[in-house]
């Protein structure tokens, strides 16, 4: 599973590159490496359907969470939320109303695979297909973001990972995801000699 990526690209140019907005307040949006619970910058379509950037954070909890006996932590939940696997998402509760209706992009520059990153031959930014969140607590409010996972291609296959998240390497795709137009069944692996590893 995903759970390490790097964004070595400022805000601004990933918002020119993918065609969204970002507001004032939202800047500076994080860069770097990333890991599970990390603010990362999410890009999403706003109430009159625009790209918008925005930050939220890395491990999804779904709008009906509740602290309980068994689970009082959210950042426990969220750690096992990081990830969704793409064969299941459309079904499975945490994850499915996000599916439905709540879908993002989230801008990277590489991700890591068995102590190997991935990137594509020019080092430009790429997105993951992701899902979002808004969860409301007694005193916080926080918004959350899954990376959706798929089986490997070639590249990935060829390091022994079983997994790797979901890359739209076209803007046909990144409008096709966010839509919500595509069903789960064509959540499918980046095509094989789309990726460089090191």
């Amino acid at each position: 599973m995903c759970h390490h990526f790097r964004l070595l690209n400022e805000a601004r140019q990933l918002a020119k590159q993918f065609k969204a907005t970002i507001a004032d307040d939202q800047l500076p949006l994080p860069f770097g490496d990333f890991y599970p619970l990390s603010q990362v910058p999410v890009i999403r379509l706003d109430d009159s359907g625009e790209r918008e950037m925005v930050p939220m954070e890395w491990g999804l909890l779904p709008f009906w969470w509740k602290p309980s006996g068994k689970q009082t932590s959210r950042k426990a939940f969220q750690r096992k939320c990081f990830n969704a696997r793409g064969e299941t998402v459309d079904t499975k509760p945490t994850f499915r109303a996000a599916f439905k209706s709540r879908r993002c992009l989230i801008p990277a520059t590489e991700f890591m695979e068995k102590g190997h990153y991935f990137h594509l031959a020019d080092n430009e930014p790429f997105v993951f297909a992701g899902l979002w969140e808004h969860w409301q607590g007694d005193d916080e409010t926080i918004e959350t973001c899954t990376i959706v996972t798929t089986t490997p291609n070639a590249e990935v296959r060829d390091v022994g990972h079983h997994r790797m998240p979901v890359v739209l390497l076209s803007e046909t795709d990144c409008e096709t995801w966010l839509a919500g137009d595509n069903p789960v069944m064509e959540v499918r692996p980046a095509p094989d000699g789309a990726l460089l590893t090191q």
